[in-house]
């Protein structure tokens, strides 16, 4: 690790298990990983493999049964709810399958709200920009029922970033759109990566997403494939596989 490419996210070790009728069901096993500022990182794996679940922890919205995790140099294990709440707000930012925007407040409204709760200064201003930068200037007082799928989930990456996150989360983010969209939008979100050298990470079963990624783990079971033994190619074959199946 470089002082210039510090490490923004660690994970050591890490177990998430819950309470079932039938005893503890142990959901991820053992998880551990290191990404470093301005990297991309997929996420694959079969439908209940863990793969949102490891986001969740790794964005701080669960904690774990046990082991670590650093955020932007913060052991969230340490941290209250409150503290990992304005951690979020300030380093993270969250793209998700479904766009997650208020029906009754315009697209720059949506994003201002995100900016006026992180308290950031200037929300107005800062939300014109991101805007702008995801191609909607002119959308900007529109509603989201006045707007394209591919429009709606532009405005919850300008929110996403608005705020020069350190770090983006997302959650299946082509999974509602169409091809053609799809890859716009994918295409966005490198482009963000690159020029604001904001850390991605994807969940994704588009495995021509995860392909573009500079990095991808395979969860399978709970567990993260041994990269050892196993090629990048060959744990997409594996996944493309049990799509298949």
């Amino acid at each position: 690790m470089s002082a210039s490419n510090p490490s923004i996210l660690q994970c050591r070790n890490v177990g998430f298990s819950v309470q079932a009728p039938g005893g503890e069901l142990h959901i991820l096993n053992d998880i551990s990983l290191n990404l470093n500022a301005g990297e991309t990182l997929a996420i694959v794996g079969a439908s209940g493999s863990g793969k949102t679940t490891l986001l969740g922890l790794l964005a701080g919205l669960e904690q774990p049964t046990h082991g670590d995790i650093w955020l932007a140099n913060s052991r969230l294990n340490q941290l209250d709810e409150n503290e990992r709440a304005r951690l979020r707000r300030r380093q993270v930012g969250f793209v998700f399958q479904s766009f997650h925007l208020l029906p009754s407040l315009t697209a720059l409204e949506n994003v201002m709200l995100a900016l006026e709760i992180a308290g950031m200064e200037q929300p107005r201003q800062r939300a014109e920009q991101a805007l702008e930068q995801v191609g909607l200037a002119h959308r900007m007082q529109h509603y989201p029922r006045q707007m394209s799928g591919g429009e709606q989930q532009r405005v919850a990456i300008a929110r996403a970033f608005s705020g020069r996150p350190a770090i983006l989360f997302a959650d299946e983010p082509t999974g509602n759109l169409d091809r053609h969209t799809g890859q716009a939008i994918a295409d966005l979100l490198f482009r963000i990566n690159r020029e604001h050298h904001t850390a991605l990470v994807l969940v994704t079963h588009d495995l021509s997403l995860a392909r573009r990624c500079g990095r991808m783990e395979q969860i399978e079971d709970g567990r993260l494939l041994d990269h050892n033994t196993q090629t990048s190619e060959q744990r997409l074959k594996l996944v493309e596989g049990g799509q298949q199946s």
